[in-house]
C-alpha cells in the first residue's frame, strides 16, 4: 500500500494473545512518497516487459443504497462479494471502488483457484476523511486502537473486515486490494500463512492501474516497493532472510523508517520470488502452500498454522519453507539473495515501465 499489513500482529511478545489473536489485526500504514532513483550502474537492462496485465474484461454491477455514520450521510454498495461502506463524496470514486474489490477478488482466486468461497459479502470501510476513521477506529477496536491509530496512511483489517480511508484514487485503490487479500483469507482459509508470506503477497496486488474505466493488475510490478527494495541494498538496511520469516508487523512498527520500509519491500521481494523466480520454479509450491494452508492441512511440525485462531509460532516458519520448496535455508537465503539483486538492479527499470502498455 502506501501500506503496511498483515492481518498485523501487533503483539510485542512472542505468542500472541488470544484475543489479538482473533482481531487478525493488518497494518496498512506507511505508505512513503518515494522519489525514483537514477538508473546508472545497473548493470544488464532486458527490455522485456515483466509479468502481463490484466483485470474485469466488464464493468461489475453494484446496488447502492443510503448509509449513515454517525451524523454523516454515506453509502452502502453491494457486489456480489462485497459489502462497501463509505462516505467518500465523489460519484466516480464511489463507482471506482467496486470495481476494484471485485477485480481484487479474481486476483485472489488465480491465485488461490481451488479454495471454497463464502458466499456471505465481506464487509468494507472506506471513509472519505481521517477524522471519520480514527472515529470508528477508537469505537470498534477498543484498547487496541492505539496500535491502528499511528497507521500515517493506509487502513488495516480485523478479522474478515477492512477500514481504510480515501487517500486519492490510486492510493485507495492500492490499499482496498491489498486489504482484500488479508480479509480473503481470514474468511476462506482454514489455517494460517506465516505473516512475512501474507504481507509479501498482499503487495503484489498494490499495483492497481486503471484502464478504460476498469481496473488492472500485474503482480510483477510494485515500483514504490522495488524502490523500497533497492534503497535497502544501497544503504545496507536489509533484515537477514532467517530472521524476516519469522517476524510480523508488530515487531517492526516501532523501528526506524528504513528497517519498517526494508521488512516490506523484503516481503513484497520474497512474494515476487515464490511466484517468478528461475521461470516460476518455485510457483507450484506456492500453490500447495497456500491451497493446504486454506484447507487445515498445511505442513507444520508446531501443529500452530492449521487454524487462523491458534497463535502462529515463529520457529514453524523455517521447516516450513524447507519443506515446500524442498531446499535447505541456506540454500533459500542464496537464491532469495540472487533474486533480490536482480529485482533492485538488472530488472529496475523495468518496474518503471508501469503505465506503458496503457498508452499504446
Amino acid at each position: 500500500m502506501h501500506t503496511m499489513s498483515k492481518r498485523m500482529e501487533i503483539q510485542t511478545d512472542e505468542r500472541p494473545s488470544p484475543k489479538a489473536d482473533r482481531t487478525s489485526w493488518c497494518w496498512s500504514g506507511i505508505f512513503a512518497v518515494l522519489v525514483p532513483i537514477a538508473l546508472g550502474g545497473c548493470g544488464s537492462q532486458s527490455s522485456q516487459p515483466l509479468g502481463t496485465w490484466g483485470g474485469p474484461k466488464a464493468m461489475t454491477m453494484a446496488v447502492a443504497e443510503p448509509w449513515a455514520y454517525r451524523d454523516k450521510p454515506g453509502w452502502r454498495l453491494d457486489t456480489p462479494h462485497y459489502a462497501i461502506y463509505t462516505t467518500v463524496k465523489m460519484e466516480e470514486v464511489r463507482a471506482m471502488l467496486p470495481q476494484v474489490m471485485e477485480g481484487a477478488f479474481a486476483q485472489y482466486r488465480e491465485l488461490a483457484p481451488d479454495v471454497p468461497v463464502s458466499p456471505r459479502p465481506m464487509d468494507c470501510y472506506i471513509f472519505f476523511e481521517r477524522p471519520e476513521w480514527n472515529e470508528y477506529t477508537k469505537a470498534t477496536t477498543g484498547k487496541d486502537s492505539g496500535i491502528y491509530l499511528q497507521i500515517r496512511r493506509g487502513g488495516y483489517a480485523v478479522g474478515d473486515r477492512y477500514v481504510a480511508y480515501y487517500i486519492g484514487v490510486h492510493g485507495t485503490a492500492s490499499v482496498a486490494a491489498h486489504e482484500g487479500w488479508h480479509q480473503f483469507l481470514a474468511r476462506n482459509f482454514k489455517g494460517r500463512l506465516p505473516p512475512f508470506l501474507e504481507e509479501g503477497i498482499a503487495t503484489t496486488f498494490e499495483g492497481v492501474e486503471f484502464k478504460d474505466g476498469l481496473p488492472r493488475w500485474n503482480t510483477a510490478v510494485n515500483p514504490l516497493r522495488a524502490q523500497a527494495l533497492r534503497r535497502s541494498l544501497d544503504e545496507k538496511h536489509l533484515w537477514a532472510t532467517e530472521q524476516l520469516i519469522s517476524m510480523h508487523a508488530g515487531e517492526v512498527v516501532n523501528q526506524q523508517g528504513e528497517k519498517i520500509e526494508a521488512f516490506y519491500a523484503q516481503c513484497w521481494a520474497f512474494a515476487k520470488f515464490l511466484r517468478e523466480a528461475e521461470g516460476g520454479r518455485y510457483a507450484p509450491a506456492l500453490r500447495k502452500w497456500l491451497a493446504e494452508t486454506a484447507d487445515g492441512t498445511v505442513f507444520d511440525p508446531s501443529h500452530s498454522h492449521n487454524r487462523v485462531g491458534m497463535p502462529w509460532n515463529k520457529t514453524a516458519v523455517k521447516p516450513m519453507l524447507e519443506h515446500y520448496l524442498g531446499m535447505s535455508m541456506p540454500e533459500i537465503d542464496r537464491a532469495f539473495q540472487a533474486f533480490m539483486h536482480k529485482v533492485a538492479y538488472e530488472d529496475y527499470h523495468l518496474q518503471w515501465q508501469l503505465d506503458s502498455w496503457n498508452r499504446g
